[in-house]
């Protein structure tokens, strides 16, 4: 009687490739009641005890790889016609549009390596050419790495590295450009399509902001820290593709889609005018890039290792392409890393020193004796010493010197309208067109008056007092002084083994402050580089490394009751 209620049921899950637990049907009162043919087509082969239906699903897998097949045809055959056609034509919006594709296929690496690559990438040239303005590529990597760390904070507990000396003024600087931002007109960025120019200098700054929490989100292990270094330093030779491209022809000129042309451009006015002054500017930072990767992997004492010449020679090389540049500024930032490298490595009273004074009259008294014969770009560099240049070079040094001290001049009497409030960043269009104009058609303007409109000071103080008045000034100071704290307590008190690349750290660093406020400084183009230098030394170092204290000696417990012996 039971076997024939079961029956049915275990027809229909046979017929409906149910599965039915053999437990359920070998253990109870049903077990010797199931009939043979139903033991039969559950492939039973002996006994009562059933096992899974042998259900052949060969035709339902091959069904489905047939289907998937077919819809990646569907996809990636139309996808192929499509960048073939942008391919034969191209333009901004095919490279915008292929950058784009390229994009979403490297997201599943971008997710998994977000923060590696943003070191390597930081320093680079390279741009996010799918999107509009073409921004340097660490400003969408900043953004989506920050993303990234935020999720995994929120989803999986995943704490960033402390260092609260640095947080409380990043937080405090957001503010003030906010609401600098807010008061003087908004964030109008003209590539999205805003009535205004200057928005994307504030973006700039908030993604250096993000680019500094996202790499304090992971920690680097010792063992790669000098290596990640190493990268963060290196990837600024990049920069030099951008007039190597250009000399290389136009079978080369393709680079251009991922880097800026700005540089190569000046070239070609230059040779194309006839020019005896040909700078290759994009020089200047490759050789800074290449001369601080030496630094941090070596030292200067390792530099000038006897034993391992070339370390010295490609150090050599890489500062002499740095001069055909033309940038005094250069010349000068390295010396400065130099000479304190050297400090801290402890080599002033040691054989080292007369080394390296004896290496700088070397190099020294060729250009006294053949500086009218080196390159003009060369002979710019060095104008600022006592050696014999061209006379037409000298006066381009001069007059670019007393051009900048006609705008610091004419700047200045604006300070004091903007000490509370500052002037942010938002441009007129007009306006700036209206000084592009009256400079082309010869009318009389300032030739500094376009850099002035653009809150283009090429000066440090002036960058940073303008646009954001008194309180952008303080809490920029206070980052400055909170990261000189950071580095120099990871230096002193971290790991043995980072020790070289916390040092180069902390000089780069410092030699990059001093230059701020009396070479060049920019405080929206170079505030990441800052921020760079500190977000990489907490990752590295897993935070911030501070002096242990001492244990106190425990305290002589003395006795309660002190008897005196008679006598």
């Amino acid at each position: 009687m039971r076997g024939q209620q079961l029956a049915p049921v275990v027809s229909f899950c046979a017929r409906s490739d149910v599965y039915i637990q053999p437990s359920a049907l070998s253990v109870g009162p049903w077990a010797p009641c199931i009939p043979t043919p139903l033991r039969r087509t559950f492939g039973a082969k002996s006994g009562c005890s059933p096992v899974r239906p042998q259900v052949d699903l060969t035709e339902y897998i091959n069904m489905f790889k047939v289907s998937r097949l077919l819809i990646i045809y569907a996809i990636a055959i139309p996808l192929a016609c499509f960048v073939g056609l942008l391919a034969v034509a191209p333009g901004q919006l095919a490279v915008q549009i292929v950058g784009l594709l390229l994009f979403f296929l490297a997201l599943p690496v971008i997710l998994k390596w977000h923060h590696s690559l943003m070191i390597v990438l930081w320093n680079s040239v390279f741009i996010a050419v799918f999107l509009p303005g073409g921004p340097a590529v660490w400003i969408p990597l900043a953004a989506l790495s920050f993303g990234i760390s935020m999720l995994n904070h929120i989803m999986f507990q995943k704490r960033f590295l402390r260092a609260p000396e640095l947080t409380r003024p990043l937080l405090c600087l957001v503010a003030v450009v906010l609401v600098t931002a807010e008061l003087r007109g908004g964030i109008g960025i003209r590539a999205l399509g805003g009535g205004a120019y200057g928005g994307k200098k504030y973006a700039v700054v908030l993604m250096a902001v993000a680019g500094y929490f996202a790499l304090t989100s992971e920690r680097i292990s010792i063992d790669k820290g000098r290596k990640m270094v190493g990268w963060f330093f290196a990837s600024g030779i990049s920069h030099a593709l951008i007039n190597v491209a250009f000399m290389l022809g136009p079978l080369f000129y393709f680079v251009y889609f991922l880097v800026p042309s700005g540089e190569a451009a000046s070239q070609a006015r230059a040779e194309y005018s006839g020019d005896q002054l040909i700078r290759i500017s994009s020089l200047a930072p490759a050789s800074v890039s290449a001369c601080t990767w030496l630094l941090s992997q070596y030292g200067i004492r390792g530099l000038l290792d006897s034993s391992k010449p070339w370390r010295f020679i490609l150090f050599a090389v890489a500062m002499a392409l740095g001069f055909l540049a033309g940038f005094r500024g250069m010349l000068l930032l390295l010396a400065i890393v130099c000479a304190i490298q050297f400090y801290l490595e402890g080599l002033i009273q040691t054989k080292y020193l007369p080394i390296l004074a004896g290496l700088a009259m070397f190099c020294f008294i060729p250009m006294v004796l053949f500086a009218k014969h080196m390159p003009g770009s060369v002979q710019r560099v060095i104008s600022f010493l006592p050696v014999n240049v061209n006379s037409e070079i000298l006066q381009d040094a001069e007059n670019s010197t007393e051009w900048r001290l006609d705008m610091w001049k004419d700047a200045g009497r604006d300070v004091p309208k903007y000490l509370v409030l500052g002037k942010g960043y938002a441009l007129d269009p007009a306006l700036l067109a209206y000084v592009t104009l009256a400079n082309i058609n010869g009318v009389t303007v300032d030739s500094y008056e376009g850099s002035l409109v653009a809150s283009d000071f090429h000066n440090g103080l002036l960058s940073i007092l303008i646009p954001f008045g008194l309180p952008g000034l303080f809490v920029f100071l206070w980052i400055l002084h909170a990261g000189y704290r950071v580095l120099s307590w990871n230096y002193r008190y971290g790991d043995a083994r980072l020790r070289g690349v916390n040092r180069t750290l902390l000089a780069y660093y410092l030699s990059f402050c001093i230059a701020f406020f009396v070479i060049f400084g920019a405080f929206a183009d170079q505030l990441y580089v800052f921020l760079g230098i500190l977000g990489l030394s907490v990752s590295i170092n897993a935070g911030v490394k501070r002096k242990v204290a001492a244990p106190k000696p425990a305290p002589v417990a003395e006795p309660d009751n002190l008897v005196m012996e008679p006598g």
